[in-house]
């Protein structure tokens, strides 16, 4: 982890706060801002030991991305926007834990897959995952997002 003194936002913090398991989801995963912006963000959060034990990164978009291939791109998006340079140790722990899940904003099955893909993740550490939803997509389409996610989530 960053020392405090080296990073202002972390004075007073302890690197063992406990923190819940947690999923972040980003709406428009395949976007531009995603990759300059989002994914590097959270590469260096994990980088500063920042992220909880339990994190996974789970994009979704309208775009078939198998994990792999996304993993590839997040990888990639690290390489070329990251303010680090990428290191195996810290992306060979956030790679496993960065999936996708493809479907339309206002599809209710890619929803259900959705919350199949977050319960089985609940499953295997055991416990509930906080989730965190991120919208990165353009205006026309938030409303359905919200809509579904009271759905379904």
């Amino acid at each position: 982890m960053a020392e405090a003194s080296s990073h202002p936002f972390l004075h007073g913090l302890s690197k063992h706060r406990g923190s819940p398991p947690t999923v972040v989801i980003i709406f428009g995963a395949s976007g531009d801002l995603t990759a300059r912006k989002l994914i590097p963000a959270i590469y260096n959060l994990a980088h500063d030991g920042l992220l909880p034990a339990d994190f996974y990164l789970i994009g979704f978009g309208r775009k078939a991305i198998p994990d792999e291939e996304f993993q590839k791109m997040a990888a990639g998006a690290i390489k070329e926007f990251s303010r680090r340079e990428p290191t195996a140790d810290v992306w060979n722990r956030l790679a496993p834990r960065t999936l996708y899940v493809s479907g339309g904003y206002d599809e209710k099955a890619a929803y259900d897959r959705l919350a199949t893909r977050i319960a089985g993740l609940e499953k295997d550490i055991g416990q509930q995952l906080q989730s965190l939803f991120y919208i990165s997509t353009p205006p026309t389409v938030c409303a359905p997002i919200i809509q579904n996610l009271g759905e379904e989530m």
